[in-house]
């Protein structure tokens, strides 16, 4: 399951390629985007909108990530089915077959207590994110089963138990968010140029950003301890929409700021200070994006990325690394662009 010599999983290897542009894609059709995740800073996130708003968003987080599940396991059972001539294993091998590898991508770890017809129970350990997890339990059931599903989360942040069971409201709040969106498309980049595993072809340098702890549901950063997940990329994209959609277009950047907040206390907290430039460098193998186009003088700063996995996200992390680096507080002057690319411009505040 893992490789001998870099540790990291055969089937994140082996089922995706690392390309030049900044992105982590899957092998074959649909090309599914993937990215390593920062597990606290989402969950930072969503506690920090809470607070902000007075409002428990959990809601929101888990509709949004729900649509983008469905779609992503039915793709998935879509596969499996054009591979075995059109049959399937029944639905509670496949409710098994989708969610028990979920712990090497530092997801959860997952045990059924029932699965029924009309009722699903999922024991959960060292969930990524309750709300999210619950989008993606749901999702699960309704690309098994045709029927649309709801879940609902009992327990601790460590530890609980979500419960599936037939609904509508999930479908009719996130398909705004998902109108024209397409799920995955044919990358146009040359593969990452790097070292590489000389066992299972998985850029060094993922090894070398992240272990995994094989008893347990993690993914660890080396330099900073923090938890990590590898998930697809658009799943988190729509959650953000859902947020910006529900909550006002003025969440944005406070979403922005969050991510700069939770990033400054991250980067000074580094035993040794912050590595900006190796940081940067380290985006296409996390699935951040390409950094390009770095200038600085006088105590001001540009830089673009390409294809970042979310530029909300990325201006916000960039933001707090700049400073940490800097030791100072800076004035984010401007950001331009979307998701196929940003440009961010700071200067000392």
């Amino acid at each position: 399951m893992y490789c001998e010599v870099c540790g990291v999983p055969k089937g994140i290897t082996r089922g995706n390629i690392w390309y030049a542009d900044g992105t982590i894609t899957g092998r074959n059709p649909p090309y599914i985007k993937g990215t390593f995740f920062d597990v606290d800073e989402l969950n930072y996130l969503f506690r920090s909108l809470s607070e902000y708003l007075d409002y428990d968003i959990s809601d929101i987080v888990a509709s949004g990530k729900y649509h983008d599940a469905k779609e992503y396991m039915s793709a998935m059972i879509e596969k499996m089915r054009e591979a075995s001539g059109g049959q399937l294993p029944p639905d509670e091998d496949l409710y098994r077959m989708m969610l028990y590898p979920i712990c090497i991508w530092g997801i959860a770890i997952v045990e059924f207590a029932e699965i029924q017809p009309e009722k699903m129970v999922v024991n959960v350990k060292d969930p990524y994110s309750a709300p999210l997890l619950c989008g993606d339990v749901a999702g699960v059931a309704d690309a098994v089963t045709g029927q649309e599903h709801a879940a609902s989360w009992e327990g601790s942040e460590r530890e609980g138990a979500i419960t599936v069971v037939p609904a509508r409201e999930y479908a009719e709040t996130s398909e705004r968010i998902a109108e024209g969106l397409h799920y995955g498309i044919a990358p146009n980049a040359e593969e990452l140029a790097c070292e590489r595993c000389e066992a299972c072809g998985a850029p060094v340098k993922v090894s070398e950003l992240l272990k995994w702890e094989r008893d347990l549901c993690r993914i660890e950063e080396r330099t900073s301890g923090r938890r990590y997940c590898f998930n697809n990329t658009r799943g988190i994209t729509v959650v953000l929409g859902m947020l910006v959609e529900e909550l006002g277009g003025q969440i944005e950047e406070k979403i922005v700021d969050i991510s700069r907040e939770y990033s400054r206390s991250l980067y000074d907290g580094l035993a040794g200070g912050v590595d900006e430039a190796a940081e940067l460098e380290s985006f296409p193998y996390r699935g951040w994006g390409k950094v390009a186009d770095i200038l600085g003088a006088k105590g001001k700063s540009s830089l673009s990325v390409e294809n970042p996995y979310s530029h909300i996200l990325v201006a916000g992390r960039i933001w707090g690394m700049l400073e940490a680096a800097a030791g100072d507080s800076l004035r984010l002057v401007s950001r331009t662009g979307e998701d196929a690319g940003v440009r961010l411009a700071f200067e000392p505040s």
